[in-house]
């Protein structure tokens, strides 16, 4: 009980929204009379609460599906909820509940812009400038279907949030701490923290890359890339790019 405790804690934040919720759905509880709207409303998010909170139903969802327990929360319309009760308290108090549910919601809420999370959008993409240049370096040429890449773990998140194009040598399921990883070697080889050349381009190749990105301060050992079939086409800030000679692209 707990761990489920602790889950509901993380999910919720500073609570304020969680409590708007509640109040919201026991406000909805006494008022509304509307019974697809009470279905909707209020009986489902109390069912899908207290389904939460059981410890049995916890142990048989991680069975099926350990680490994404938060994830029952995300069923709750704790929004809809939220909003449809305002406006029904609105509808009924017009000034007083304004200036009431304007209050809380400022209250409540946090400057989301003062977040250290928050950035400002560099392209359309809402991702890294650097990524998109990257990207259209070794992205396919006109015709052909794919080309295969291995990149750093910081660009992971981006490549293919950008084009679909390019087919990458692991993903995201690799450096998600909570999920089970693939066996990947490339994967390894970018994680330590000195990469050995002739092992990557080893590896390159066994896994069909046709480009390899290098971060510029990797600290690197063994052969030069030129050496071992990896022709430097292009750099951009951050990062080599290399073509991996040894591969030939998918028509």
């Amino acid at each position: 009980m707990r761990e489920i405790i602790e889950i509901f804690k993380a999910y919720n934040g500073t609570g304020y929204y969680c409590i708007l919720f509640i109040i919201a759905l026991i406000y909805l509880w006494f008022t509304e009379e509307d019974k697809r709207i009470r279905a909707l409303l209020i009986y489902t998010p109390t069912v899908i609460q207290i389904l939460f909170f059981i410890p049995i139903f916890y142990m048989i969802y991680n069975r099926l599906d350990d680490g994404t327990y938060y994830r029952i929360l995300w069923l709750l319309p704790m929004t809809v909820v939220i909003a449809y009760a305002g406006c029904k308290v609105i509808g009924i108090h017009t000034r007083v509940g304004l200036a009431l549910l304007s209050a809380i919601l400022v209250m409540s809420g946090t400057y989301v812009y003062k977040s250290v999370y928050m950035t400002r959008a560099e392209n359309e993409y809402h991702i890294p400038q650097e990524v998109v240049e990257v990207c259209e370096i070794i992205k396919p040429e006109e015709g052909k279907e794919r080309v295969w890449a291995v990149v750093p773990l910081d660009l992971i998140h981006y490549v293919r949030q950008y084009t679909t194009r390019i087919q990458l040598a692991y993903g995201r399921d690799s450096i998600v701490q909570s999920w089970v990883k693939a066996d990947n070697e490339l994967y390894d080889l970018y994680a330590e923290p000195v990469m050995d050349v002739d092992r990557l381009s080893e590896l390159a190749t066994e896994y069909y890359c046709n480009y390899v990105i290098i971060d510029k301060e990797r600290i690197l050992e063994g052969s030069k890339p030129e050496d071992l079939g990896l022709t430097r086409i292009a750099q951009t800030k951050h990062y080599d790019i290399y073509r991996n000679e040894k591969v030939d692209f998918f028509d």
